[in-house]
């Protein structure tokens, strides 16, 4: 009997050390107090939170020293008054604010014991920094991600023309600087791809390549993109704030496509941005450094624009370093055979079906002048491959505006003239119409014969 009591006595003591060990050990303050309010034992971590000894602690009750004015406010006189849980914020006589939270212990149905926690207000506002930190480089990540998911490796540039060669001879030196590049040209004539083919062949390839439309944004939103903002700075604004992509476009390449449309206010700060490399996001008042590459890109005449106070000139002469004209795809003939092989391939490796072009349809393809440059070049050779069954494009696969074109430039038989005008006619009638019948019916035809007809010349019949 005496040996069991000596063993229960042994793991009693051990229990006790144990606890004391954990309560040591925990970096929250822990305060406890009877159920006289008189404090009875705390950890270490109360004295290091609060500033306070034990000296000035154990043995006082927490009337006491809410009275000599060691604490503002004694949360166990309200959890002994109240019987539940209380959380407040208590002033220290060191000046410190804490959070503590008293939680009532009972015995026997009777309080037994207040558990004060105590949490440094300083120490939780360092951790809420160091999440919203955590958070800015997280949705700084996620935006870094989404671009580079819609970045694309450049292809190699199609250059047989001597005006693309020369241009294409300038990369190399205009890569190596980081001076800003102008792309100037129609649109379609490909100066994105350019400027990726200098983002990546620069010394910071590896990084960023920000691509901003400055026509497809409104003002407003352009300016909290690209600048970013920070919590509050304006109604719907996110709480975290967000970075803008100049800041994401860090030691990399800043895009920004048809930058004529750039308002004069946003002129005006990215101006800023270009003397001082320096960026203050919306809301803010704290400015941050800036390491980039600028290029712009432009389908209007700045100069003009210049003249007319639409643009500003400072701004101009700033962007307006090292210039590059991309010529029209009518002035590159030599570019577009290449280009047609070059899409039709892609085109065969994506859809799993290898299709070829007639050469009389390659030479009616490269005599037309394409308006639309590269962009429509691409669209039709596409729009061409998708609607034809046959292995083989040939002339009747055609759009009726390119076959009309060649039909004003040559000489063909009248059954051939014949077939383009009504190629032409109906494929106008099924536009103006809301269905094949009221096609037909207009035409002064059957259903079936115009859905023939529709069929020959390779046109997408409506219901």
């Amino acid at each position: 009997m005496i040996e069991t009591e000596q063993i229960k006595h042994h793991n009693n003591f051990e229990d006790c050390l144990e606890l004391e060990a954990a309560i040591h050990a925990c970096q929250e303050g822990i305060y406890i107090c009877d159920s006289d309010l008189r404090c009875v034992r705390l950890n270490s971590a109360y004295t290091r939170i609060t500033g306070l000894t034990e000296d000035e602690l154990i043995g006082k009750t927490s009337i006491e020293l809410e009275k000599n004015g060691t604490i503002s406010k004694a949360v166990a006189v309200i959890v002994k008054r109240d019987r539940k849980v209380v959380s407040l914020i208590q002033t220290f006589r060191s000046g410190k604010n804490v959070l503590v939270t008293g939680t009532p212990v009972y015995k026997d149905r009777k309080l037994f014991r207040i558990v004060i926690t105590a949490r440094d207000l300083s120490e939780l506002n360092q951790l809420e920094n160091q999440l919203n930190d955590a958070e800015e480089r997280s949705e700084r990540y996620l935006r870094e991600l989404s671009l580079y998911k819609e970045h694309i490796k450049s292809e190699k540039i199609v250059g047989n023309s001597p005006q693309m060669k020369q241009i294409l001879n300038l990369i190399p030196k205009v890569s190596k600087a980081d001076s800003p590049v102008l792309l100037l040209g129609e649109s379609g004539t490909g100066k994105e791809v350019l400027a990726r083919l200098i983002h990546e062949t620069s010394s910071g390839g590896d990084s960023p390549f920000i691509k901003v439309n400055c026509g497809a944004i409104p003002g407003d939103l352009l300016e909290s993109e690209l600048f970013g903002y920070v919590k509050g700075a304006f109604t719907g604004a996110s709480d975290k704030g967000k970075p803008g992509l100049i800041e994401i476009a860090e030691n990399g390449s800043l895009f920004l496509d048809e930058v004529g449309e750039l308002p004069l206010k946003l002129q005006v700060k990215l101006l800023r941005v270009l003397q001082d490399f320096e960026v203050t996001r919306l809301g803010s008042t704290k400015s941050m450094k800036v390491s980039f590459r600028l290029i712009c890109a432009t389908n209007r005449p700045l100069k003009e624009m210049m003249e007319k106070g639409e643009f500003r000139e400072d701004l101009f002469y700033r962007i307006n370093v090292l210039p590059i004209t991309l010529p029209p795809l009518r002035e590159r003939k030599e570019d577009i055979i290449p280009f047609i092989i070059k899409t039709t391939e892609k085109l065969s490796s994506r859809y799993g079906t290898l299709k070829t072009i007639s050469p009389d349809v390659l030479k009616i393809l490269e005599s037309y002048h394409w308006p639309g440059n590269i962009r429509e070049l691409e669209n039709v050779i596409e729009r061409i491959f998708i609607m034809t069954d046959e292995n083989s494009i040939t002339f009747k696969d055609l759009p009726s505006n390119i076959a009309a074109d060649k039909v004003s430039k040559d000489t063909y038989t009248l059954k051939e003239k014949m077939q383009i005008i009504e190629r032409d006619i109906i494929e106008d009638m099924l536009k103006q119409s809301s269905s094949l019948r009221e096609a037909a019916k207009k035409l002064g035809v059957d259903a079936s014969t115009l859905t023939r007809k529709c069929q020959k010349y390779g046109i997408c019949e409506q219901n």
